[in-house]
């Protein structure tokens, strides 16, 4: 009879029988396989841990481009929050001046944002662009609480 499943024990054999200590038993096997089991855990850790700091820094670099892009086209934006779902999916919150927000010309930003998204989303990335107006009722600490949890404050 085993004291413990996880740990190391020594059963005692029936009379005439002898065990063989340099022999494999099956606590050995039991040990073996969940020491495995724990180093493969601790390395998909650590390769999801990798590939959300890899997106992370795509999804910064590609809300940047797109603040690049809005400000070359004469659109006021005051901030970029950005959020990730998971490992492979971010939204970015581009908050917009409203008197552009509401403009029909506002609709170009919208086109761009498309076509930035269109040409970086893959099989292990996906960037969606949200848009709304600066407000003086927005409230930052929201948006927080909804999970955006960085902010690209913009320079004028």
């Amino acid at each position: 009879m085993t004291t413990s499943t996880h740990t190391k024990s020594y059963t005692q054999p029936q009379e005439n029988w002898r065990q063989q200590y340099d022999a494999v038993t099956h606590n050995d096997v039991i040990d073996a396989y969940l020491k495995g089991k724990q180093a493969g855990k601790d390395e998909a850790k650590i390769a999801m841990v990798k590939l959300f700091e890899l997106n992370l820094g795509k999804a910064q670099e590609k809300s940047e481009e797109l603040y690049d892009s809005l400000k070359k086209m004469g659109f006021g934006i005051n901030s970029i929050h950005l959020k990730a779902d998971n490992i492979t999916n971010f939204m970015a919150l581009i908050i917009a001046d409203y008197k552009d927000y509401v403009s029909e010309e506002f609709l170009n930003a919208i086109t761009v944002s498309r076509e930035l998204k269109t040409k970086t989303d893959s099989e292990d990335f996906t960037l969606n662009f949200y848009f709304t107006y600066h407000a003086d009722t927005l409230n930052e600490h929201c948006l927080d609480s909804d999970g955006y949890f960085l902010k690209y404050n913009v320079s004028e």
